[in-house]
């Protein structure tokens, strides 16, 4: 049986997993359905599921208060409804691949938000690992060309994504870590439903989305639902509850190799340089996160035969 350390860990990878391929299910849908309308469809298949689940369980939860429903809002308002409609939107402009690449700046925004908000200690392997991957990320995405590129909308609209994200697993850290995660899960998306909902009742037309999907777009919007929000969210949220914001956000820097594993399994080839990130993630991730922990043990063994 696996330590559950271990299952943490394995947890918080298949989170990256799915919102690294979210990247490409957001281009297949069709063009007909907006943005907006398709990122609150995907947050209604997660809470509709959530819902039915808290209703099949008898019992009584967690009493919140006042504050702590308003902490809620504020959170699904910051990391649910802005993060989907920067996402949503900066796929209309740029590449999956590109959008990996922002999201994989999570790690060195993580380390600095939670130091300056959670009072965390920064391990300068942190900083180092984070680097390292870094630099892995940046010779997948420009093929070891390394020239300046003006940023796109699309890649304007994942910095606010990437900012949104770190604030989303900091801020639910520090003001509702009393609250059980299914339930701060179920508040959270759902509050986040419905404030795009309002909005996108607003400025869209729902009925023309619904009578434009096909079963394709329905199936995708399921996936995400599912797989790239409910199951995703729910893993992130207990690895940065359990393991603490500033190390699993190194794993960010993951996502941009999981984009091209999925394009290699749609029939495309890895390059020399592909190959060479993802190894720099691989050590990137192992120093970040490794090292602090085998230094703390090495130190209580030596205190141990003092």
């Amino acid at each position: 049986m696996m330590p559950k350390t271990t299952v943490t860990w394995l947890g918080v990878v298949l989170a990256i997993f799915f919102w690294a391929s979210n990247f490409n299910a957001i281009q297949a849908i069709h063009g007909d359905i907006s943005p907006f309308m398709a990122a609150t469809l995907r947050l209604a298949v997660a809470s509709l599921v959530l819902l039915l689940l808290r209703a099949m369980r008898a019992g009584p939860e967690s009493a919140l208060t006042l504050r702590d429903k308003g902490a809620l809002f504020f959170i699904a308002l910051v990391g649910v409804l802005i993060q989907n409609f920067a996402i949503f939107n900066a796929m209309q402009y740029t590449s999956p691949v590109n959008a990996a690449i922002v999201a994989a700046n999570m790690p060195l925004a993580g380390i600095l938000l939670s130091a300056i908000l959670l009072h965390t200690h920064i391990y300068r392997f942190h900083i180092l690992g984070a680097l390292i991957s870094f630099g892995g990320v940046l010779l997948v995405i420009t093929q070891g060309q390394f020239t300046s590129q003006a940023f796109n909308p699309g890649d304007l609209l994942m910095l606010i994504a990437l900012i949104s994200g770190c604030l989303y697993t900091i801020l639910a850290k520090r003001w509702v870590p009393h609250v059980p995660l299914s339930q701060q899960l179920r508040w959270m998306l759902s509050l986040g439903m419905l404030q795009m909902s309002v909005i996108v009742c607003l400025i869209d037309t729902p009925i023309h989305a619904f009578q434009a999907m096909t079963t394709q777009d329905a199936a995708l919007l399921v996936y995400m639902g599912l797989g790239g929000t409910l199951v995703a969210y729910y893993f992130w949220l207990k690895g940065a509850r359990d393991l603490g914001p500033d190390r699993v956000t190194s794993l960010f820097n993951l996502m941009p190799v999981f984009t091209v594993l999925i394009s290699i399994s749609n029939g495309g080839r890895i390059e020399w340089t592909q190959a060479a990130g993802i190894v720099l993630v691989g050590c990137g991730v192992i120093i970040g996160n490794a090292y602090p922990v085998i230094k703390l043990k090495l130190k209580q063994n030596s205190q141990q035969f003092a």
